[in-house]
């Protein structure tokens, strides 16, 4: 059976979001083991146990929308993007686990988040993500993301850990 991406709509599939969202902290944690409190800082920051139990409500219709990719049942990543104030919106928890990367998921599950929110009228993508995560950043910038100056406030002991990026939606195809 051929991947499905898909619009979540359900709490199981929101459920199914978190628990990706939750292997992506254990696998951010691995990455920065050697600065273990960057990892409990970023998520403290983001309010990560609230966002969890309200998932729908933040990345749901009409504030964003969810994605997610399965095969033959089985979810194999996710990511959604929700709409910041300034009408932009942002992409957040883009992530497949270890054991489904190579295939391809991550690049078409952007792709699909980009082209959701092109068709629902936005002009700007942003996003940010860890230094670290290099196969991210390589993914981001081979879509078309460039660097710009932050859009969220962090506590300065963790901007230089952190990498801001944006993609203008308007007149632009991504690959």
């Amino acid at each position: 059976m051929p991947e499905l991406i898909y619009s979540a709509s359900t709490s199981a599939d929101y459920q199914a979001l978190a628990a990706l969202v939750s292997e992506y902290v254990q696998w951010c944690r691995a990455r920065y083991r050697a600065d273990p409190w960057f990892v409990s800082e970023v998520f403290g920051h983001q309010s990560l146990d609230s966002e969890l139990q309200s998932l729908a409500d933040a990345y749901g219709p009409p504030r964003g929308r969810t994605l997610l990719a399965a095969r033959d049942g089985v979810i194999q990543g996710g990511g959604a993007y929700r709409r910041l104030a300034d009408g932009s919106c942002e992409m957040k928890r883009l992530f497949v686990p270890d054991r489904y990367q190579g295939g391809g998921i991550g690049r078409r599950l952007c792709r699909a988040l980009i082209e959701s929110a092109r068709g629902e009228g936005f002009q700007l993508m942003r996003l940010d993500t860890a230094n670290l995560f290099a196969e991210a950043i390589a993914l981001y910038r081979s879509m078309g993301f460039r660097d710009c100056a932050p859009h969220h406030r962090y506590p300065v002991e963790l901007m230089p850990y952190l990498v801001f990026m944006e993609l203008p939606l308007i007149g632009v195809v991504t690959s």
